[in-house]
């Protein structure tokens, strides 16, 4: 028996005498269905048991063995498997050097970054000197 959302949702829905296979809450503003996980186990139990009866009904005999599935032995080209090797193994080359290029870059902007907060300090710094000297000049103001 297919379960799929479709089918879900008609096991939801009342039938001719009013009944709903599953017990549900329909939220109209979320447009779902709330559905009691007992109510789901049995359904799948009512439905197993629809279909071991079918099963018994037809009283057909199993033709043979089920197909088992052969595995198909896939020649292997080694210059191909090579070729992607070597590929790969470029890619990785490139990707560890485009790596060791980015920590470089980081490094030096780190360094830059510390060079300019005492660049900065050292430029607060003066400003605060030159502020009290301008107001020991101007003297106190009333």
């Amino acid at each position: 028996m297919a379960r799929t959302e479709r089918s879900i949702i008609n096991w939801c829905q009342p039938n001719r005498q009013g009944i709903t296979r599953l017990d549900s809450y329909y939220d109209p503003n979320e447009r779902k269905y709330y559905i009691t996980s007992q109510s789901v186990e049995a359904v799948i139990q009512e439905e197993i048991q629809r279909a071991n009866k079918l099963v018994d009904k037809t009283g057909s005999e199993s033709f043979g063995s089920p197909v088992t599935h052969v595995k198909h032995s896939t020649p292997t080209d080694k210059p191909a498997d090579e070729r992607k090797v070597q590929e790969l193994e470029r890619e990785i080359l490139d990707l560890k050097i485009a790596n060791r290029g980015k920590d470089y870059l980081i490094d030096q902007l780190k360094g830059e970054r510390a060079g300019f907060f005492e660049k900065l300090l050292s430029a607060n710094r003066t400003v605060g000197e030159l502020e009290r000297r301008l107001r020991q000049l101007n003297g106190p103001k009333l």
